[in-house]
């Protein structure tokens, strides 16, 4: 049952790079080989971006007592990672890392669940095998990493795990950082953390951030997007780019059955973002709830049906602000074409 999938030899060399030497000088031919031989009983565990000793031993409590310790001298595995690698993979365990979540990416990669559970023991064997460079949690890991260009090198050299990991210790302080999480195409709640700007985008759209995201567009879905302590963009549509990054259109969420609840709006500092400025008067905003919440409704927006056919959408609630039945939202100068913010 032994399965080295995980297995990640730059990474693993990045961590112990005293092993190098020795493929140099040709005593082992790979970090592979050393691990194999030495390493995984040597007590070593830093071999994937997506493995995490403490992660699996506290997300799989059964192992803790199977695992060596100066007080446990014969238990039977050097380490969680040695169980997790001679039985825990095959086992179906995904509590591995904070760098994966397993309902979050089954729930995303929803076109290919019934592939995944008929051929897989878990989503995460499938995430190793062929969705390393999609998103394993809601932080959008890639577009972190574009717009904070300093930190690609020390995630690349394996001083860091991830982008994530870097914005979850560090990056959330920082006023000056940008950072996105997204949702699936279920019912997601997601929070603002951090001081800097960020991004909550509650469907899967691949809209305005390229391959690699499942489409959903937040049919049927209700999401509830909760502000944080820095600035806030609510994202409720999205420009759509071709290859060469222009904006040819936009593309509008929650239209159709479902909504997305936005809470913790802070006007002056957090931003709706809706779609084109050219269709500013195709959106309506007005107070209900015994005027305590602000509801965002369609006004006219064109919009295409599924059976390739378009119509406009008249009455459609994409969007509740809870507790902002009193605010005056107005069209932000820095709104562009094919994106509308409101403030």
């Amino acid at each position: 049952m032994t399965n080295y999938d995980i297995f990640d030899e730059p990474y693993y060399l990045a961590q112990y790079p005293w092993v190098k030497p020795a493929i140099d000088a040709g005593i082992i031919k790979s970090g592979r080989e050393h691990f194999e031989k030495f390493g995984q009983a040597g007590g070593l565990t830093k071999i994937s971006r997506y493995f995490d000793e403490a992660t699996y031993l506290a997300g799989n409590p059964d192992i803790a007592a199977l695992v060596r310790t100066p007080n446990n001298a014969n238990a039977p595995f050097a380490t969680g990672l040695d169980h997790f690698i001679q039985y825990g993979y095959e086992e179906g365990r995904s509590r591995v890392s904070p760098n994966y979540d397993e309902a979050f990416y089954v729930a995303t990669n929803r076109d290919s669940r019934s592939f995944i559970e008929n051929n897989f023991k878990s989503g995460y064997q499938h995430f190793i095998q062929f969705g390393r460079f999609s998103n394993g949690t809601s932080f959008y890991e890639t577009v972190y990493l574009n717009r904070n260009r300093d930190i690609g090198p020390f995630v690349y050299s394996g001083a860091l795990t991830t982008g994530r990991e870097h914005y979850f210790n560090f990056g959330k302080n920082e006023p000056n950082r940008t950072a996105t999480f997204i949702g699936t195409s279920g019912n997601d709640t997601l929070t603002g953390i951090g001081v800097g700007n960020v991004e909550l985008v509650g469907v899967t759209s691949s809209a305005g951030f390229g391959a690699g995201v499942s489409g959903s567009d937040g049919s049927n879905e209700f999401d509830t997007l909760i502000g944080g302590p820095g600035a806030d963009t609510f994202v409720l549509a999205q420009p759509v780019f071709t290859s060469r990054v222009f904006v040819i259109g936009y593309k509008t969420f929650y239209l159709g059955p479902g909504f997305a609840t936005i809470q913790n709006f802070t006007q002056g500092q957090d931003t709706i973002q809706l779609g084109s400025t050219s269709l500013f008067d195709r959106y309506i905003v007005f107070p209900i709830n015994n005027n305590r919440d602000l509801a965002i409704q369609t006004n006219g927006l064109p919009f295409f049906t599924p059976n390739g056919g378009d119509q406009l959408s008249y009455g459609d609630t994409i969007a509740v602000i809870e507790g902002g039945g009193n605010l005056k939202l107005n069209l932000l100068p820095k709104s562009s074409f094919g994106t509308l913010l409101l403030g």
